[in-house]
């Protein structure tokens, strides 16, 4: 997994000063769980996320861009695509909580998109679905106990949400079939 290039501090000051209250963790891991959807032309990630947020529509500039750079950075060469979490020097807790916020966005991404999180639409989604939504209600204390544990959790949320995805892929291709 490679580290995103996408500023975590600016994408936070850009939220803060708009009084959006979500983490930049948050919007990341929702953006993805729109596109993990497979949908290249969704026009409105704001309008999308509105359901569960509130005040993005204030950023939808900065917002499409981001969606933009995490679309071409995931389909793009080399997959070179990672959560958006806050840098090491930040506290085990403070990154502990970003990768939970991480993953709750993602949920609510796909949630928004249209895939209820309870009703999977491809029967060997089921037990990824449950690991990430196992992660979201995981104590910040527990994921935050020691680096490598944390490192773990990092790494199999993003294995999770790209599975996650790639079963999004075989549902679709089964509908149109």
């Amino acid at each position: 997994m490679h580290r995103t290039t996408i500023d975590y501090r600016r994408i936070e000051k850009q939220l803060q000063e708009a009084g959006v209250s979500c983490t930049p963790s948050w919007l990341h891991g929702a953006l993805f769980g729109l596109i993990a959807l497979h949908d290249d032309v969704h026009q409105a990630p704001c309008e999308g996320l509105s359901p569960v947020v509130q005040g993005l529509d204030a950023l939808e500039g900065e917002v499409r861009r981001l969606y933009r750079d995490i679309w071409t950075t995931i389909d793009g060469p080399g997959l070179d695509f990672g959560m958006l979490l806050p840098d090491a020097p930040e506290s085990l807790e403070v990154r502990a909580r970003a990768v939970i916020e991480w993953t709750r966005g993602y949920l609510d991404g796909l949630r928004c998109g249209g895939v209820d999180i309870l009703e999977f639409p491809v029967a060997s989604g089921d037990h990824a679905m449950e690991e990430l939504r196992a992660l979201v209600d995981t104590p910040v204390r527990e994921l935050a106990a020691d680096e490598e544990e944390l490192q773990e959790a990092i790494e199999h949320a993003w294995v999770t949400a790209v599975l996650v995805r790639e079963l999004l892929v075989v549902a679709r291709k089964r509908a149109d079939d």
